[in-house]
């Protein structure tokens, strides 16, 4: 038998989620700042598409995130 659909903490978890890849954005900017004279071009660049890829995804998040709070508004009517 399936579990049920749990959606009491989606809202949550995906905030939980969105803050956690934006510090890995900043980390990943920082590192590269620091340290930018040691890097590759390879390596600048791999590490700049990861970040566009993150970017990604925290927008694809929050429109996830919208979702969810418009499916809470009408869960509690």
């Amino acid at each position: 038998m399936p579990n049920p659909d749990n959606r009491a903490d989606n809202a949550e978890r995906i905030e939980d989620t969105i803050q956690h890849t934006l510090q890995n954005v900043h980390q990943t900017e920082d590192f590269v700042k620091a340290n930018s004279e040691h890097l590759t071009n390879e390596e600048m660049s791999f590490l700049k598409e990861k970040n566009e890829r993150r970017a990604a995804s925290v927008d694809s998040l929050r429109h996830e995130l919208k979702e969810e709070a418009n499916y809470q508004q009408q869960k509690d009517k």
